[in-house]
């Protein structure tokens, strides 16, 4: 049947021809359209669920806001893992929906759910993060003031309303992150002795405010035959009106605002800080790539986006850009192409010289772009992204096996049927010969391809992170085998019959007849010796498998990035004052101690507008961006630069240090939630014990051969300034408890609406004068009007108390873990685990009910 099929389509050569033209055109298309990456994207189907509480601690935002967020999503269709984060400030649950759920749905899921989820007065609802993966954070820019001419509120705002909508409006896009800088607000600065002269509370300047800030509409009315809109404004622009609202009055004199505060602009409680190049803070602005987008074409898109703003920004402000997917995604595609040309060239030449007729060679090489193109459709379709993996696959000595067969054999007959009739062929008496030839081998060439296609099918069934990884590479080598048997049956038939030389020589080339010489002689003497070289044989077989025994095992090998990524663990409760202090430090050090090595170093501290990256204070990220490898001086390849900066950042005391990559990093706390080469995680309830098992795990890894910039999550240590209301002393003074707890939320400012600016908006909110702010003997001593009469400081109405609580609280399936982790060097990752895996089952000691997990 095959047979059939092969002289069918040969006889009607036209229509294959042309079916094969549009195959390639269609193609070429393909190839040229296809999404662009460094390497397939691992990270599963996630979305992330943020919600902002600035004033609360992380033991209250786990109990009010992140169990009730978990609870929310449990049970969803696709679910497959839960975990959460409970910071400062912040709460961020992870759910993770299997491969056959589509993002889509599953924030449709998960957003019908939050509409039941009930936080706490005053909290906005949860939001979702972006729709992107690991590896859609393609582009980071710096915003700052050479000249200092411009503050920090200044360069935020700038950046949030005049930078980040244009880039956002890029096509691909998925959405832009502010971070770092001073998120401007107007603040309502209250003295609480000012309120007690005349007799307010906290409360009435709260509701003169909410009252006094408002526009409403009322429909229309009809004055003499026309429809006029009703607007009733009342909504505050100015400073100077927020400080004129009136609370109270006395004997019809009024007390406004101006009377017991004073109206200013500052900022909200920072989350977060960026500074960059050693010349202190900086905004920083992150593009995020909608999943299933070209990155290359996102953030060239994006580029071309800066280069237009630039000219738009205020005098003083510039922007630099300082990481972009490009440069990597450009040198992973230079190294696939130049293999791939290098190889395709060889395989010519051998096939030149082994055929000894340049015609010949040209029917086979063919093949090799042909069979690409065709590929690019099969990856088009089923969204295969050009990378290092699923092009870097393509041998094109597989490719070429079926057209070789096909060619070489036509070849052959022709030249015996030449020598045969003493003459040239005719046109039909060459058609027979070719047609004749192809059918004899059609059936061993179709079933040579099948075969080598089935040795991929195992790869086709793997699942999760390894599917996702290599079943790109498997596809787009099927592809391309599947494009080259089309073209060994049915075209390299029609080429040969117009390519291959009217009299083809019936001897073979020089090189095949020293090859066939050569292979002659050796295959003598085995046979001669052939029981010292079956020896020989089982001994080389036996070693083999000794060696393959001790063999270590890796998932891929790590692909150099060009950029570095420096995880520092800091004590918990450090200021991010102090963070930048020390991050301005080490920027400096690290570009003065490798100028030839480093093109740029910022850090990155705590978190982000959006959270797709949720760290506290006391955690930094510290990128670095590499010079060309040319420029180097003091290492020759990036793991030797690794442990130079090792050895220059160790001076630096009262902080771990890890080191990993941007993409590495981002792709393993998407996964895992962690950002090394493995983690440990234990689950359990009590932090003091599962503190204990970290600190056992991480003293036992120093000991392990490979365990390199070990560390562990803080769980405990943050400072806490905690107020307990005295509920006998409130009871006899008669208030409420909230009469006290205002005065401490007022500490870190009270929302009472949004001051318009034209179409920028900014938080109003009311807090306490900074003097209170930053000293617990003031707040202590803060005075509360009482029903009874008399006023009384704050803490004769509540105890104040210094302590220390939970720095970070990370869940997993509602379950309590903490993590301890490390970077493996020198050694593979396979030996690695199982020798830890085994010493801790035998050296840690595990109370009921905790377990430990590897990621």
């Amino acid at each position: 049947m095959l047979e059939r099929l092969v002289a069918g389509s040969f006889r009607n050569r036209l229509v294959v021809t042309m079916i094969f033209l549009v195959g390639t055109l269609l193609g070429v298309k393909a190839l040229l359209t296809l999404p662009v990456d460094a390497f397939p994207d691992t990270t599963p189907v996630q979305v992330r669920i943020n919600t902002v509480a600035p004033a609360l601690n992380p033991e209250e935002i786990e109990r009010q806001i992140t169990f009730s967020v978990e609870t929310s999503v449990s049970g969803l269709p696709g679910l497959e893992n839960v975990r959460s984060i409970s910071k400062f400030g912040f709460s961020q649950v992870v759910a993770t929906f299997d491969e056959r759920t589509s993002i889509y749905d599953a924030r449709q899921l998960i957003l019908e759910r939050l509409g039941t989820v009930r936080l706490p007065e005053g909290i906005e609802p949860p939001s979702l993060g972006p729709i992107a993966t690991g590896l859609g954070e393609v582009f980071h820019y710096i915003v700052r003031s050479p000249d200092s001419s411009h503050s920090l509120a200044d360069l935020r705002t700038i950046h949030d309303w005049i930078i980040k909508p244009e880039l956002r409006r890029a096509p691909g896009v998925a959405e832009v992150n502010s971070w770092g800088g001073h998120e401007k607000q107007h603040e309502v600065v209250v003295d609480p002795t000012a309120l007690i002269a005349y007799d307010l509370t906290l409360r009435d300047v709260v509701r003169a405010l909410k009252e006094n800030n408002r526009n409403v509409g009322g429909g229309q009315i009809t004055a003499s035959g026309d429809a006029l809109l009703l607007h009733g404004i009342g909504r505050l622009t100015t400073r100077d009106e927020i400080a004129n609202v009136v609370i109270t009055s006395h004997d019809g004199v009024p007390v406004r605002i101006r009377d017991v505060a004073v109206v200013r602009t500052g900022h909200e409680i920072r989350r977060g800080a960026v500074t960059s190049g050693g010349q202190g803070e900086a905004v920083l602005g992150l593009a995020f790539m909608l999943m299933g987008e070209n990155s290359k074409e996102v953030t060239q898109r994006l580029k071309q986006r800066v280069d237009e703003i630039r000219g738009a920004l205020p005098e003083g402000v510039v922007i630099e850009v300082v990481y972009d997917r490009t440069e990597l995604v450009d040198h992973v595609i230079d190294t696939v192409k130049h293999n791939l040309l290098l190889g395709a060239i060889l395989v010519i030449v051998i096939l030149f010289l082994l055929f000894g007729s340049l015609r010949a060679g040209l029917v086979i090489a063919l093949t090799i772009p042909l069979a690409m193109v065709l590929a690019a459709l099969g990856m088009k379709e089923f969204a295969i992204a050009a990378s290092l993996l699923s092009l870097g696959a393509i041998d094109f000595g597989i490719i070429v096996d079926g057209s070789v067969v096909m060619a070489e054999n036509n070849m052959r007959r022709l030249a015996e049927r030449v020598h045969a009739l003493g003459r040239a062929l005719t046109r039909s008496e060459r058609a027979a010969v070719i047609l004749e030839s192809a059918g004899e081998v059609a059936r061993p060439v179709f079933f040579g391809v099948v075969i080598i296609t089935l040795v991929l099918v195992p790869i086709l069934t793997l699942e999760r992170i390894e599917g996702k990884m290599f079943q790109p590479m498997a596809l787009t080598l099927i592809f391309a085998l599947f494009g080259a048997l089309l073209i060994a049956l049915f075209l390299t038939p029609m080429l040969s019959l117009w390519i291959l030389p009217q009299r083809p020589s019936v001897r073979e080339s020089v090189l095949m007849r020293w090859l066939l010489a050569t292979y002659e002689r050796l295959l003598e003497r085995v046979l001669r010796f052939r029981r010292i070289v079956i020896l020989s044989i089982g001994v080389l077989i036996a070693a083999t498998v000794i060696l393959a025994s001790r063999l270590g095992s890796e998932f891929v090998p790590r692909l150099s990035e060009g950029a570095i990524v420096l995880n520092v663990v800091r004590l918990a409760g450090i200021s991010i004052e102090q963070s930048v202090t020390y991050n301005t430090v080490m920027e400096r050090f690290l570009l003065d101690s490798f100028p030839n090595e480093i093109a740029h170093v910022w850090s990155r501290t705590g978190t982000a507008e959006i959270a797709t990256d949720p760290m506290g204070t006391e955690l930094t990220d510290v990128f670095i961006t590499l010079k060309p490898r040319k420029d180097w001086r003091v290492a020759r390849s990036q793991s030797e630069l690794v442990r130079k900066i090792e050895a220059v950042v160790s001076d630096f005391p009262g902080q771990t240090v890890a080191y990993t990559q941007p993409i590495e990093m981002r792709v393993n706390e998407m996964v895992a939630g962690i950002r090394t080469d493995l983690g440990i995680k234990v689950y359990g309830d009590d932090f003091n014990e599962l503190l204990r098992i970290s600190n056992d795990i991480q003293r036992l890894l120093t000991t392990v051969k490979g365990a390199e910039d070990i560390s562990g999550e803080q769980l405990t240590g943050q400072p806490i300034l905690r107020v307990r209301v005295d509920r006998d002393a409130i009871a006899r003074m008669g208030i409420p408890a909230d009469r006290v707890l205002e005065m401490v939320d007022a500490v870190g400012g009270i929302a009472v609406g949004e001051i318009q600016e034209g179409e920028r908006r900014f938080p109003l909110v009311v807090r306490l004068p900074d003097r209170l702010r930053g000293d617990p003997d003031a707040l202590s001593a803060v005075l509360i009007p009482t029903d009874a009469g008399p006023v009384l400081p704050l803490g004769s109405l509540a105890s104040v108390e210094e302590t220390e609580g939970p720095a970070t609280i990370t869940r997993e399936w509602a379950r309590r873990r903490t993590v301890a982790q490390c970077n493996i060097r020198g050694r593979d990752m396979g030996s690695f685990v199982w020798e830890v895996r085994a010493r801790i089952a035998q050296e840690i000691t595990m109370p009921p009910g905790y377990t430990v997990e590897f990621g």
